[in-house]
C-alpha cells in the first residue's frame, strides 16, 4: 500500500516549505553531486570515445561537451526530482513552486527580464574591461553556427536543471536541519552554493566567489517568488546569452574555459555578480507589485 502524500509547510516560504528526517536530508545532499558525477561519467563516455579525454581544469566547450552537459543535468535534475518527493513523500511539483502552481507566465516575464539585465551587463563588460571577457577575434564558421545551435537546444536543459537540483531539492533539504526559517533559509544558501561551486570543478577564488554570489542569488529569488521561476529565467539567460557571445568571438573554434588558480578574469565576475544582485531587485519589485494588485496576504513564518 502507497503511503499518503504529506502536505508542504503552507506557512514557511520556498526553499525551507518541507522538511526532511535529518538521516534523509544526507541521502538528499550526497546524492545530488554523486548522481551528477556518476551521470556525467556514463554520458561524456560517448564525447570521449569521438573528441578523446578533456583537461577538467580547462574543459573545451565544443558542441558535443554542451549536448553532453545538458543532457546529463536534465537527467540528474529529474532523478534528483524523484528522490526527494519520495523520501519527503510530497508531490514532485513542490520542487518548483509552494503555495501555488509553476507559473509560465512568470517564467516569460522574468526571462525577458533577466535577457535585459544580463545583456547590459555584456555591454558593460566590453566597456570597461574587455581583457577580462577573455575574448578573441570575431569569426563565425560552421564551428561557430555549431556552437550556438546546440547551445540553444542543451543549455536551457543544464541551466534549468541545475536550478531543480541544487535550489529546488539541496536547498530544502539542507533546510530541514532547523526548525526556524532563517537558520534554515542562511543553511540551505550555504550549502546549496558550497555543492553548486563543487561540481563546477573550479579552484579559482574568483570563479568560486561568482558561483556562491549566484548561488545564493538565485535562492533568495526562489523565497521572493515562491518557485523555481526566476532562477531558471536568470540561469537559462545568463549561460545562453554569454555562451553565444563567447562562441561569436572564440574564433571559429570551441571556447577553453580555465578553472586553474588565477585563472579568474575578476572584473567581468564582479560585473556579473553586481547584474545578480539586480535580477533580484528586480524580482522583489515584481512580486511586490503582484501582491500589492492581490492585496495583502502573510507569506512568511519567522519561527
Amino acid at each position: 500500500m502507497t503511503s499518503p502524500l504529506h502536505t508542504t509547510l503552507s506557512d514557511r516560504p520556498f526553499g525551507v516549505h518541507f522538511r526532511l528526517p535529518r538521516w534523509k536530508s544526507l541521502v538528499v545532499l550526497i546524492s545530488v553531486p554523486v548522481l551528477l558525477l556518476l551521470v556525467q561519467i556514463i554520458v561524456f563516455q560517448a564525447v570521449v570515445m569521438i573528441e578523446g579525454p578533456a583537461d577538467p581544469l580547462k574543459p573545451r566547450l565544443t558542441p558535443l561537451t554542451i549536448l553532453a552537459s545538458g543532457i546529463s543535468t536534465a537527467i540528474t535534475a529529474l532523478i534528483a526530482t524523484i528522490l526527494v518527493a519520495r523520501l519527503a513523500r510530497i508531490s514532485w511539483r513542490s520542487v518548483f513552486s509552494h503555495n501555488r502552481k509553476f507559473d509560465w507566465r512568470r517564467l516569460g516575464i522574468y526571462f525577458a527580464a533577466s535577457v535585459l539585465l544580463v545583456g547590459l551587463s555584456v555591454v558593460a563588460t566590453a566597456l570597461i574591461a574587455p581583457e577580462s571577457a577573455g575574448w578573441g577575434g570575431f569569426d563565425v564558421g560552421a564551428t561557430t553556427i555549431g556552437i550556438i545551435l546546440v547551445t540553444l537546444l542543451a543549455i536551457p536543459l543544464q541551466a534549468a536543471g541545475e536550478e531543480v537540483a541544487f535550489r529546488g531539492v539541496v536547498v530544502p533539504a539542507a533546510g530541514s536541519w532547523f526548525r526556524g526559517v532563517r537558520p534554515a533559509i542562511v543553511l540551505g544558501i550555504v550549502l546549496s552554493g558550497s555543492l553548486f561551486a563543487l561540481v563546477h570543478v573550479s579552484i579559482d577564488p574568483w570563479f568560486v566567489s561568482y558561483l556562491f554570489v549566484f548561488s545564493a542569488c538565485t535562492v533568495l529569488m526562489g523565497l521572493i517568488s515562491g518557485g523555481l521561476e526566476a532562477a531558471m529565467a536568470l540561469h537559462v539567460s545568463n549561460n545562453v546569452l554569454v555562451g553565444i557571445i563567447n562562441a561569436l568571438f572564440a574564433g571559429n573554434d570551441a571556447t577553453v574555459v580555465d578553472r586553474a588558480s588565477g585563472s579568474g578574469p575578476g572584473a567581468s565576475l564582479i560585473i556579473l555578480m553586481v547584474m545578480n544582485v539586480a535580477v533580484v531587485g528586480t524580482v522583489w519589485l515584481i512580486e511586490r507589485k503582484k501582491h500589492s494588485a492581490a492585496g495583502p496576504k502573510v507569506l512568511v513564518s519567522a519561527g
